[in-house]
């Protein structure tokens, strides 16, 4: 008897394994994950609304720019950074604003990851490239080292081919089976299409530093100098 209920709850315990292994997988793969800004904190009752800028869609798909996402008031954060990675769920219920998702278990501490980002300008770059004004090097500060960073770079056009370096000259490096004795060297590289747009690089691991941004496109081109520090204790 004591084994039949042994072997029983083992049953019992493998089932509920599985269970919970293939809801995580289908969570997992209707997650959407985005670089966000947020607006502004519009409140509620039981459901609380915050309005975000989406800034770069990471994975899945967003309806709009401008999203609103729910979560319950008891999980509510003191505060909430203002640039950050949002992890979301579709929203299945019943709602006139198609542009409404949630956060998983209504939890913003569970889809909420604090993000520094930064941002070249299209008027930078435009003016960079045709030499209407100086082409000063941009500086970008992170609070401290290891905090998630990352760079948007404008949209060329129909389609962007972004590079990111240490070195100045490194278009021998666009093909990476050229690259040999200095394979070591920082090379980031991403091409979208407009739909994907814009362009980003992640900074977080890069060190200090003087860095180079180039990009091919049918509507920019051309280089810029990057600054990267992060702020002394």
């Amino acid at each position: 008897m004591k084994s039949s209920i042994l072997i029983l709850a083992s049953l019992i315990t493998v089932l509920v394994h599985s269970q919970n292994v293939k809801q995580e997988k289908v969570s997992t793969e209707n997650e959407i994950k985005v670089l966000a800004e947020l607006i502004v904190d519009e409140g509620g009752s039981k459901v609380q609304i915050s309005k975000y800028k989406v800034l770069k869609t990471i994975k899945g798909k967003v309806t709009n720019d401008t999203i609103r996402v729910g979560y319950y008031f008891y999980n509510e954060l003191k505060s909430k950074p203002k640039t950050s990675i949002l992890t979301l769920r579709a929203y299945n219920g019943n709602l006139k604003n198609e542009d409404y998702y949630i956060f998983p278990e209504y939890n913003p501490s569970k889809g909420i990851e604090k993000a520094q980002i930064a941002t070249v300008r299209r008027e930078y770059w435009e003016a960079c490239e045709t030499g209407k004004e100086i082409c000063k090097p941009l500086e970008f500060l992170r609070a401290s080292k290891g905090d998630k960073w990352f760079l948007i770079l404008p949209c060329g056009g129909t389609e962007t081919k972004a590079y990111f370096s240490e070195k100045k000259d490194f278009s021998k490096f666009f093909s990476k089976k050229e690259k040999t004795s200095e394979e070591k060297i920082i090379f980031l590289e991403t091409e979208v299409f407009h739909a994907q747009c814009p362009p980003v690089f992640e900074l977080t691991n890069l060190e200090d530093g003087k860095y180079f941004a180039y990009m091919m496109s049918c509507g920019l081109g051309g280089g810029i100098e990057i600054n990267l520090k992060t702020k002394a204790k």
